[in-house]
Protein backbone atom coordinates (compact mmCIF):
# COMPACT_ATOMS: atom_id res chain seq x y z
CA UNK A 1 0.00 0.00 0.00
CA UNK A 2 3.03 2.28 1.07
CA UNK A 3 4.75 1.70 -2.42
CA UNK A 4 1.65 2.23 -4.33
CA UNK A 5 1.07 5.40 -2.80
CA UNK A 6 4.41 6.09 -3.10
CA UNK A 7 4.36 5.55 -6.72
CA UNK A 8 1.05 8.11 -7.38
CA UNK A 9 3.02 11.02 -5.57
CA UNK A 10 5.81 10.47 -7.63
CA UNK A 11 3.55 10.50 -10.93
CA UNK A 12 3.30 13.64 -12.19
CA UNK A 13 -0.42 15.05 -12.95
CA UNK A 14 0.55 16.01 -16.39
CA UNK A 15 1.48 12.16 -16.77
CA UNK A 16 -2.38 11.30 -15.87
CA UNK A 17 -3.48 13.94 -17.95
CA UNK A 18 -2.03 12.28 -21.11
CA UNK A 19 -3.05 9.11 -20.17
CA UNK A 20 -6.93 10.73 -20.06
CA UNK A 21 -6.40 12.31 -23.06
CA UNK A 22 -5.45 9.16 -24.98
CA UNK A 23 -8.29 7.19 -23.44
CA UNK A 24 -10.74 9.42 -24.31
CA UNK A 25 -9.31 9.85 -27.91
CA UNK A 26 -9.40 6.25 -28.53
CA UNK A 27 -12.60 5.63 -26.97
CA UNK A 28 -14.61 8.57 -28.71
CA UNK A 29 -12.72 7.41 -31.85
CA UNK A 30 -13.72 3.97 -31.92
CA UNK A 31 -17.67 4.73 -31.36
CA UNK A 32 -17.79 7.86 -33.93
CA UNK A 33 -16.27 5.00 -36.55
CA UNK A 34 -19.02 2.66 -35.45
CA UNK A 35 -21.83 5.50 -35.50
CA UNK A 36 -20.44 6.30 -39.07
CA UNK A 37 -20.12 2.58 -40.11
CA UNK A 38 -23.05 1.54 -39.24
CA UNK A 39 -25.08 4.20 -40.83
CA UNK A 40 -25.74 6.70 -38.25
CA UNK A 41 -24.08 9.71 -39.81
CA UNK A 42 -26.34 12.10 -42.28
CA UNK A 43 -25.43 13.60 -45.29
CA UNK A 44 -26.50 16.45 -43.09
CA UNK A 45 -23.58 17.28 -41.82
CA UNK A 46 -21.27 14.54 -42.44
CA UNK A 47 -21.69 14.27 -46.19
CA UNK A 48 -21.30 18.07 -46.59
CA UNK A 49 -18.13 17.79 -45.13
CA UNK A 50 -16.52 15.05 -47.11
CA UNK A 51 -17.83 16.16 -50.35
CA UNK A 52 -16.35 19.41 -49.52
CA UNK A 53 -13.01 18.02 -49.02
CA UNK A 54 -13.18 15.10 -51.40
CA UNK A 55 -13.64 18.33 -53.74
CA UNK A 56 -11.09 20.04 -52.42
CA UNK A 57 -8.76 17.02 -52.53
CA UNK A 58 -9.55 16.26 -56.41
CA UNK A 59 -8.96 20.16 -57.64
CA UNK A 60 -12.85 20.85 -57.81
CA UNK A 61 -12.46 23.64 -55.45
CA UNK A 62 -14.07 24.82 -51.77
CA UNK A 63 -17.46 23.30 -53.09
CA UNK A 64 -20.78 21.18 -52.70
CA UNK A 65 -23.52 19.93 -54.01
CA UNK A 66 -26.16 22.81 -52.97
CA UNK A 67 -28.33 20.46 -50.09
CA UNK A 68 -31.77 21.70 -51.33
CA UNK A 69 -30.78 22.18 -54.96
CA UNK A 70 -29.13 20.87 -57.88
CA UNK A 71 -26.11 22.78 -58.31
CA UNK A 72 -22.67 22.53 -56.95
CA UNK A 73 -22.00 25.98 -54.92
CA UNK A 74 -19.28 27.25 -53.32
CA UNK A 75 -18.95 26.16 -49.35
CA UNK A 76 -18.88 29.59 -48.51
CA UNK A 77 -22.93 30.04 -49.31
CA UNK A 78 -22.54 27.55 -45.71
CA UNK A 79 -20.17 28.15 -43.85
CA UNK A 80 -16.42 30.10 -44.03
CA UNK A 81 -14.90 26.57 -42.24
CA UNK A 82 -11.68 27.41 -44.23
CA UNK A 83 -10.33 25.22 -41.65
CA UNK A 84 -11.57 22.13 -44.59
CA UNK A 85 -8.79 22.86 -46.54
CA UNK A 86 -6.15 22.02 -43.80
CA UNK A 87 -8.19 19.20 -43.89
CA UNK A 88 -7.02 17.95 -47.23
CA UNK A 89 -3.06 16.41 -46.62
CA UNK A 90 -4.72 14.00 -44.22
CA UNK A 91 -7.51 13.20 -46.36
CA UNK A 92 -5.15 12.19 -49.05
CA UNK A 93 -3.48 9.63 -46.67
CA UNK A 94 -7.32 7.81 -45.86
CA UNK A 95 -10.15 8.91 -48.31
CA UNK A 96 -13.03 8.39 -45.51
CA UNK A 97 -14.88 10.04 -43.39
CA UNK A 98 -13.20 8.60 -40.77
CA UNK A 99 -10.06 10.73 -40.82
CA UNK A 100 -12.19 13.51 -40.35
CA UNK A 101 -13.43 12.11 -37.21
CA UNK A 102 -10.30 10.56 -36.10
CA UNK A 103 -8.47 14.20 -36.69
CA UNK A 104 -11.49 16.07 -35.00
CA UNK A 105 -11.54 13.60 -32.23
CA UNK A 106 -8.01 13.84 -31.56
CA UNK A 107 -7.87 17.61 -31.61
CA UNK A 108 -11.03 18.06 -29.60
CA UNK A 109 -9.16 15.73 -26.64
CA UNK A 110 -6.51 17.94 -26.74
CA UNK A 111 -8.28 21.02 -25.73
CA UNK A 112 -7.68 19.47 -22.06
CA UNK A 113 -3.86 20.13 -22.25
CA UNK A 114 -3.98 24.35 -22.52
CA UNK A 115 -7.12 24.12 -19.99
CA UNK A 116 -5.01 22.21 -17.81
CA UNK A 117 -2.03 24.79 -18.05
CA UNK A 118 -4.78 27.23 -17.77
CA UNK A 119 -5.71 25.86 -14.29
CA UNK A 120 -2.55 25.42 -12.77
CA UNK A 121 -1.37 28.99 -14.13
CA UNK A 122 -4.45 30.38 -12.12
CA UNK A 123 -5.11 28.24 -9.21
CA UNK A 124 -1.54 26.90 -8.36
CA UNK A 125 -2.41 23.45 -8.04
CA UNK A 126 -1.48 20.73 -10.59
CA UNK A 127 -4.17 18.16 -9.12
CA UNK A 128 -6.62 20.98 -9.09
CA UNK A 129 -5.76 21.44 -12.87
CA UNK A 130 -6.13 17.96 -13.56
CA UNK A 131 -9.69 17.51 -11.93
CA UNK A 132 -11.08 20.47 -14.28
CA UNK A 133 -9.32 18.87 -17.76
CA UNK A 134 -11.15 15.86 -16.91
CA UNK A 135 -14.27 18.10 -16.25
CA UNK A 136 -13.60 18.99 -19.95
CA UNK A 137 -12.97 15.48 -21.34
CA UNK A 138 -16.24 14.56 -19.19
CA UNK A 139 -18.59 17.70 -20.48
CA UNK A 140 -21.60 16.10 -21.93
CA UNK A 141 -21.94 18.72 -24.91
CA UNK A 142 -18.42 18.43 -25.88
CA UNK A 143 -18.52 14.63 -25.86
CA UNK A 144 -21.84 15.02 -28.18
CA UNK A 145 -19.91 17.37 -30.64
CA UNK A 146 -17.29 13.88 -31.19
CA UNK A 147 -20.41 11.70 -32.26
CA UNK A 148 -22.25 14.05 -33.99
CA UNK A 149 -20.34 14.01 -37.26
CA UNK A 150 -17.33 16.13 -37.85
CA UNK A 151 -17.68 19.89 -38.43
CA UNK A 152 -14.31 22.09 -38.94
CA UNK A 153 -15.56 24.29 -35.83
CA UNK A 154 -15.37 21.74 -33.66
CA UNK A 155 -11.76 22.17 -33.49
CA UNK A 156 -11.69 25.61 -32.50
CA UNK A 157 -12.56 24.61 -29.15
CA UNK A 158 -8.95 23.11 -28.77
CA UNK A 159 -7.93 26.28 -30.88
CA UNK A 160 -9.51 28.61 -28.46
CA UNK A 161 -7.64 27.15 -25.49
CA UNK A 162 -4.94 27.52 -26.61
CA UNK A 163 -4.67 31.20 -28.15
CA UNK A 164 -6.06 32.13 -24.68
CA UNK A 165 -3.38 30.41 -23.19
CA UNK A 166 -0.78 32.28 -25.03
CA UNK A 167 -2.69 34.97 -24.69
CA UNK A 168 -2.04 34.70 -20.83
CA UNK A 169 1.03 33.95 -21.04
CA UNK A 170 1.64 36.99 -23.38
CA UNK A 171 3.21 34.58 -26.13
CA UNK A 172 1.46 36.74 -28.91
CA UNK A 173 2.93 34.99 -32.03
CA UNK A 174 1.95 31.49 -30.82
CA UNK A 175 -1.40 33.76 -29.69
CA UNK A 176 -1.83 34.74 -33.26
CA UNK A 177 -1.51 31.50 -34.94
CA UNK A 178 -4.02 29.76 -32.78
CA UNK A 179 -6.23 32.96 -33.18
CA UNK A 180 -6.03 32.43 -36.72
CA UNK A 181 -6.80 28.70 -36.66
CA UNK A 182 -9.81 29.05 -34.60
CA UNK A 183 -11.19 32.00 -36.96
CA UNK A 184 -10.82 29.51 -39.87
CA UNK A 185 -13.28 27.04 -37.75
CA UNK A 186 -16.42 29.05 -38.43
CA UNK A 187 -16.74 32.96 -39.57
CA UNK A 188 -18.73 33.70 -36.21
CA UNK A 189 -15.48 32.72 -34.13
CA UNK A 190 -13.86 35.98 -35.94
CA UNK A 191 -15.52 37.96 -33.05
CA UNK A 192 -14.09 35.91 -30.29
CA UNK A 193 -10.76 36.53 -32.03
CA UNK A 194 -11.74 40.37 -32.35
CA UNK A 195 -12.86 40.81 -28.52
CA UNK A 196 -9.49 38.79 -27.24
CA UNK A 197 -7.48 41.25 -29.39
CA UNK A 198 -9.62 43.90 -27.33
CA UNK A 199 -8.37 42.42 -23.94
CA UNK A 200 -4.63 42.52 -25.23
CA UNK A 201 -5.06 46.31 -26.34
CA UNK A 202 -6.97 47.17 -23.26
CA UNK A 203 -6.00 44.99 -20.29
CA UNK A 204 -2.24 44.16 -21.24
CA UNK A 205 -2.09 47.32 -22.27
CA UNK A 206 -0.59 45.76 -25.75
CA UNK A 207 -2.47 48.38 -27.66
CA UNK A 208 -0.58 48.32 -31.30
CA UNK A 209 -0.62 44.16 -31.23
CA UNK A 210 -4.37 44.06 -29.76
CA UNK A 211 -5.89 46.90 -31.31
CA UNK A 212 -4.35 45.49 -34.53
CA UNK A 213 -5.90 41.82 -34.23
CA UNK A 214 -9.34 43.22 -33.05
CA UNK A 215 -9.25 45.28 -36.14
CA UNK A 216 -8.42 42.56 -38.56
CA UNK A 217 -10.85 40.08 -36.90
CA UNK A 218 -13.68 42.05 -36.87
CA UNK A 219 -12.79 43.52 -40.59
CA UNK A 220 -12.67 39.96 -40.99
CA UNK A 221 -16.21 38.90 -39.92
CA UNK A 222 -17.56 41.97 -41.03
CA UNK A 223 -16.39 41.29 -44.44
CA UNK A 224 -17.29 37.27 -44.90
CA UNK A 225 -21.07 37.73 -43.46
CA UNK A 226 -21.99 41.02 -44.89
CA UNK A 227 -19.96 40.49 -48.51
CA UNK A 228 -18.38 37.21 -49.45
CA UNK A 229 -21.18 34.81 -47.68
CA UNK A 230 -24.07 36.84 -49.20
CA UNK A 231 -22.55 37.39 -52.68
CA UNK A 232 -22.35 33.30 -53.02
CA UNK A 233 -26.36 32.40 -52.04
CA UNK A 234 -29.42 32.83 -53.65
CA UNK A 235 -30.98 35.41 -52.10
CA UNK A 236 -27.87 37.29 -50.79
CA UNK A 237 -27.86 36.52 -47.12
CA UNK A 238 -25.93 34.44 -44.70
CA UNK A 239 -28.87 30.92 -44.77
CA UNK A 240 -28.30 31.23 -41.02
CA UNK A 241 -30.55 34.80 -40.71
CA UNK A 242 -33.57 32.90 -41.55
CA UNK A 243 -33.34 31.14 -37.92
CA UNK A 244 -33.99 35.15 -36.73
CA UNK A 245 -36.20 36.27 -39.14
CA UNK A 246 -39.16 37.60 -36.12
CA UNK A 247 -36.14 40.16 -36.14
CA UNK A 248 -35.60 41.10 -39.69
CA UNK A 249 -35.32 39.86 -42.91
CA UNK A 250 -31.40 40.94 -43.12
CA UNK A 251 -28.10 41.06 -41.13
CA UNK A 252 -28.50 44.67 -40.42
CA UNK A 253 -32.36 45.21 -39.36
CA UNK A 254 -31.93 42.16 -37.53
CA UNK A 255 -28.67 43.55 -35.56
CA UNK A 256 -31.09 46.88 -35.12
CA UNK A 257 -34.27 45.49 -33.98
CA UNK A 258 -32.17 43.34 -31.36
CA UNK A 259 -30.73 46.33 -30.29
CA UNK A 260 -33.87 48.21 -30.10
CA UNK A 261 -36.24 45.69 -28.48
CA UNK A 262 -34.24 45.32 -25.56
CA UNK A 263 -37.33 44.17 -23.21
CA UNK A 264 -37.96 41.48 -26.21
CA UNK A 265 -34.98 40.03 -26.21
CA UNK A 266 -34.59 39.98 -22.49
CA UNK A 267 -37.75 37.93 -22.44
CA UNK A 268 -36.61 35.46 -24.52
CA UNK A 269 -33.57 34.73 -22.59
CA UNK A 270 -35.63 33.72 -19.72
CA UNK A 271 -37.95 31.15 -21.58
CA UNK A 272 -38.39 27.44 -20.08
CA UNK A 273 -36.27 26.17 -22.91
CA UNK A 274 -33.42 28.93 -22.90
CA UNK A 275 -33.05 28.21 -18.95
CA UNK A 276 -33.01 24.31 -19.80
CA UNK A 277 -30.09 24.97 -22.03
CA UNK A 278 -28.33 27.00 -19.28
CA UNK A 279 -28.83 24.79 -17.18
CA UNK A 280 -27.00 21.82 -18.78
CA UNK A 281 -24.12 23.95 -20.03
CA UNK A 282 -23.26 25.38 -16.10
CA UNK A 283 -24.10 22.24 -14.12
CA UNK A 284 -21.50 20.11 -15.02
CA UNK A 285 -18.91 22.27 -14.60
CA UNK A 286 -21.01 23.37 -10.96
CA UNK A 287 -22.44 26.32 -12.16
CA UNK A 288 -18.43 27.85 -11.48
CA UNK A 289 -18.50 30.50 -14.26
CA UNK A 290 -21.54 32.56 -12.58
CA UNK A 291 -18.63 33.98 -10.17
CA UNK A 292 -16.90 34.90 -12.84
CA UNK A 293 -18.59 35.29 -15.69
CA UNK A 294 -16.20 38.26 -17.34
CA UNK A 295 -14.25 35.37 -19.58
CA UNK A 296 -17.88 34.88 -21.09
CA UNK A 297 -17.98 38.13 -22.67
CA UNK A 298 -15.75 36.01 -25.21
CA UNK A 299 -18.71 33.93 -25.83
CA UNK A 300 -21.59 36.43 -25.67
CA UNK A 301 -22.65 36.50 -29.20
CA UNK A 302 -22.57 33.02 -29.66
CA UNK A 303 -25.19 32.52 -26.57
CA UNK A 304 -27.12 35.74 -27.98
CA UNK A 305 -27.22 33.99 -31.37
CA UNK A 306 -28.37 29.90 -29.79
CA UNK A 307 -30.45 31.73 -27.61
CA UNK A 308 -32.20 34.44 -29.70
CA UNK A 309 -32.64 31.56 -32.80
CA UNK A 310 -36.00 30.19 -34.01
CA UNK A 311 -34.12 26.67 -34.78
CA UNK A 312 -34.64 24.96 -31.38
CA UNK A 313 -31.50 22.71 -32.14
CA UNK A 314 -29.29 25.46 -31.52
CA UNK A 315 -30.10 25.18 -27.77
CA UNK A 316 -29.37 21.46 -27.32
CA UNK A 317 -26.19 20.04 -26.08
CA UNK A 318 -26.59 17.19 -28.59
CA UNK A 319 -24.99 19.24 -31.81
CA UNK A 320 -21.91 21.72 -32.17
CA UNK A 321 -23.47 24.71 -31.69
CA UNK A 322 -21.57 24.95 -28.05
CA UNK A 323 -18.29 24.67 -29.45
CA UNK A 324 -16.80 28.53 -29.45
CA UNK A 325 -18.63 28.21 -26.11
CA UNK A 326 -17.02 25.79 -24.09
CA UNK A 327 -13.58 27.32 -24.00
CA UNK A 328 -14.58 30.05 -22.01
CA UNK A 329 -17.35 28.35 -19.87
CA UNK A 330 -14.25 26.18 -18.57
CA UNK A 331 -12.20 28.87 -18.16
CA UNK A 332 -14.54 31.42 -16.39
CA UNK A 333 -15.58 28.09 -14.07
CA UNK A 334 -11.61 28.13 -13.16
CA UNK A 335 -11.43 31.87 -12.57
CA UNK A 336 -14.89 31.46 -10.32
CA UNK A 337 -13.76 28.22 -8.30
CA UNK A 338 -10.90 30.54 -7.27
CA UNK A 339 -13.12 33.60 -6.59
CA UNK A 340 -15.75 31.21 -4.49
CA UNK A 341 -12.13 30.21 -2.22
CA UNK A 342 -11.36 33.98 -2.23
CA UNK A 343 -15.11 34.90 -0.90
CA UNK A 344 -15.20 32.06 1.46
CA UNK A 345 -11.94 32.85 3.17
CA UNK A 346 -13.17 36.31 4.41
CA UNK A 347 -15.35 34.58 6.64
CA UNK A 348 -12.00 33.30 8.18
CA UNK A 349 -12.49 29.55 7.00
CA UNK A 350 -9.44 27.99 6.39
CA UNK A 351 -7.73 26.95 2.94
CA UNK A 352 -7.85 23.10 3.03
CA UNK A 353 -11.93 22.76 4.23
CA UNK A 354 -12.92 25.43 1.71
CA UNK A 355 -10.76 23.91 -1.40
CA UNK A 356 -12.10 20.53 -0.39
CA UNK A 357 -15.81 21.12 -0.07
CA UNK A 358 -15.96 23.34 -3.50
CA UNK A 359 -14.09 20.45 -4.96
CA UNK A 360 -16.71 18.00 -3.69
CA UNK A 361 -19.46 19.89 -5.29
CA UNK A 362 -17.33 20.14 -8.77
CA UNK A 363 -16.93 16.60 -8.66
CA UNK A 364 -20.06 15.74 -7.70
CA UNK A 365 -22.04 17.70 -10.36
CA UNK A 366 -19.44 16.55 -12.79
CA UNK A 367 -20.85 12.87 -11.92
CA UNK A 368 -24.55 13.85 -12.06
CA UNK A 369 -24.39 15.51 -15.69
CA UNK A 370 -22.12 12.56 -16.90
CA UNK A 371 -25.03 10.49 -15.98
CA UNK A 372 -27.39 12.55 -17.03
CA UNK A 373 -26.58 13.47 -20.52
CA UNK A 374 -22.91 12.17 -21.11
CA UNK A 375 -21.84 9.20 -23.68
CA UNK A 376 -19.79 6.85 -21.93
CA UNK A 377 -20.84 3.30 -20.85
CA UNK A 378 -23.44 3.10 -18.00
CA UNK A 379 -25.17 6.52 -18.13
CA UNK A 380 -28.96 7.47 -18.58
CA UNK A 381 -28.30 8.33 -22.47
CA UNK A 382 -25.74 5.25 -23.20
CA UNK A 383 -25.61 4.91 -26.94
CA UNK A 384 -22.54 2.78 -27.18
CA UNK A 385 -24.62 -0.19 -27.63
CA UNK A 386 -26.71 1.97 -30.16
CA UNK A 387 -23.97 3.18 -32.25
CA UNK A 388 -22.17 -0.52 -32.60
CA UNK A 389 -25.93 -1.22 -34.01
CA UNK A 390 -26.46 -1.21 -37.76
CA UNK A 391 -29.08 -0.34 -39.57
CA UNK A 392 -31.39 -3.61 -40.55
CA UNK A 393 -30.30 -2.46 -43.90
CA UNK A 394 -26.16 -1.96 -43.81
CA UNK A 395 -24.87 -4.79 -45.74
CA UNK A 396 -27.21 -3.79 -48.58
CA UNK A 397 -25.59 -0.58 -48.00
CA UNK A 398 -22.59 -1.69 -48.29
CA UNK A 399 -23.06 -2.97 -51.54
CA UNK A 400 -24.57 0.22 -53.32
CA UNK A 401 -21.50 1.82 -51.53
CA UNK A 402 -19.15 0.12 -53.40
CA UNK A 403 -20.88 0.17 -56.45
CA UNK A 404 -20.98 4.26 -56.52
CA UNK A 405 -18.27 5.32 -58.62
CA UNK A 406 -17.08 8.60 -58.30
CA UNK A 407 -18.31 9.41 -61.67
CA UNK A 408 -21.58 8.43 -60.59
CA UNK A 409 -24.29 11.05 -59.74
CA UNK A 410 -26.67 9.90 -56.77
CA UNK A 411 -29.29 11.66 -55.32
CA UNK A 412 -29.65 9.83 -51.32
CA UNK A 413 -32.05 11.08 -48.60
CA UNK A 414 -30.05 12.39 -45.52
CA UNK A 415 -30.32 9.43 -43.27
CA UNK A 416 -27.44 7.43 -45.78
CA UNK A 417 -26.10 10.44 -47.69
CA UNK A 418 -23.17 10.69 -46.02
CA UNK A 419 -21.63 7.72 -47.40
CA UNK A 420 -21.73 8.39 -51.00
CA UNK A 421 -20.33 11.72 -50.56
CA UNK A 422 -16.99 11.01 -52.67
CA UNK A 423 -18.33 12.51 -55.79
CA UNK A 424 -18.76 15.82 -56.82
CA UNK A 425 -22.88 15.83 -57.43
CA UNK A 426 -24.68 14.26 -54.27
CA UNK A 427 -28.18 15.27 -54.46
CA UNK A 428 -30.73 15.12 -50.94
CA UNK A 429 -33.44 13.00 -51.89
CA UNK A 430 -36.25 13.61 -53.93
CA UNK A 431 -33.96 16.24 -55.49
CA UNK A 432 -32.64 15.07 -58.66
CA UNK A 433 -33.88 11.68 -58.50
CA UNK A 434 -35.39 11.38 -61.68
CA UNK A 435 -32.06 12.31 -63.45
CA UNK A 436 -29.06 11.00 -61.19
CA UNK A 437 -27.64 7.84 -61.99
CA UNK A 438 -28.93 6.49 -58.93
CA UNK A 439 -31.59 6.71 -56.18
CA UNK A 440 -30.77 5.71 -53.05
CA UNK A 441 -34.25 5.69 -50.91
CA UNK A 442 -34.45 4.76 -47.28
CA UNK A 443 -37.96 5.12 -46.17
CA UNK A 444 -39.11 6.25 -42.33
CA UNK A 445 -36.42 8.69 -41.79
CA UNK A 446 -37.96 10.71 -38.93
CA UNK A 447 -35.59 13.92 -40.39
CA UNK A 448 -37.12 13.14 -44.00
CA UNK A 449 -36.73 16.10 -46.43
CA UNK A 450 -39.30 18.11 -47.48
CA UNK A 451 -41.36 14.64 -45.87
CA UNK A 452 -42.07 11.33 -45.74
CA UNK A 453 -45.09 11.25 -47.94
CA UNK A 454 -43.25 13.14 -50.65
CA UNK A 455 -40.56 10.22 -50.65
CA UNK A 456 -42.64 7.94 -50.44
CA UNK A 457 -44.20 9.59 -53.90
CA UNK A 458 -41.57 9.86 -55.58
CA UNK A 459 -40.23 5.83 -54.71
CA UNK A 460 -43.57 5.28 -56.10
CA UNK A 461 -43.16 7.28 -59.41
CA UNK A 462 -39.33 5.85 -59.81
CA UNK A 463 -40.99 2.46 -59.47
CA UNK A 464 -43.33 2.84 -62.43
CA UNK A 465 -40.93 4.86 -64.41
CA UNK A 466 -39.61 3.06 -67.65
CA UNK A 467 -36.41 4.73 -67.51
CA UNK A 468 -35.51 3.41 -64.12
CA UNK A 469 -34.85 0.01 -62.76
CA UNK A 470 -35.53 -1.63 -58.99
CA UNK A 471 -31.98 -3.06 -58.61
CA UNK A 472 -32.23 -3.41 -54.91
CA UNK A 473 -34.75 -3.95 -52.04
CA UNK A 474 -33.89 -4.60 -48.60
CA UNK A 475 -36.28 -3.59 -45.62
CA UNK A 476 -36.85 0.05 -45.99
CA UNK A 477 -34.27 0.63 -48.52
CA UNK A 478 -34.55 1.17 -52.52
CA UNK A 479 -31.80 1.49 -54.85
CA UNK A 480 -32.74 2.88 -58.63
CA UNK A 481 -30.86 2.78 -61.80
CA UNK A 482 -31.11 5.40 -64.14
CA UNK A 483 -31.43 3.13 -67.57
CA UNK A 484 -28.96 4.60 -70.30
CA UNK A 485 -26.97 6.31 -68.01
Amino acid sequence: MHFSRTIIRNISPLFFLWVLIIIFSVYFSFVAFNRHDNFHSRRLDMGNMEQTVWNLTHGNGFTLTDPMGTENISRLAVHADFLLVGMVPFYMLWQDAKMLILVQTIVVCLGALPLYWIAKYILQSAWLALLFALAYLLYPPLQHIMLHDFHAVALATTFLLFAYWFMLGKRYVLFVLFALLAGFGKETVWITVGLMGLYIAIWQRKKVLGGGVAIAAFFIFYYLFWHAIPAVTPNGQHFALQYLSEYGDNTTSVVWNVLRNPGSVLFTFIQPDRLEYYYRLLLPVGFLPLFSPFVLVFAAHSLVINTLSSYSLMRQIDYQYTSDIIPFLFISAVYGYQKVVLLVLQYGRTNQPVRFYITGVMVLCMALSSFLWGELPLTREDRFYYFIWPLPEKNTLRRMEDMMLPEYTVSATNDIGSHFAKRMYLYNFPVNAMTADYALVRLGDQYAWPSGDEQQRVVMQLLQSPDHALIARDGNFYAFERKNK
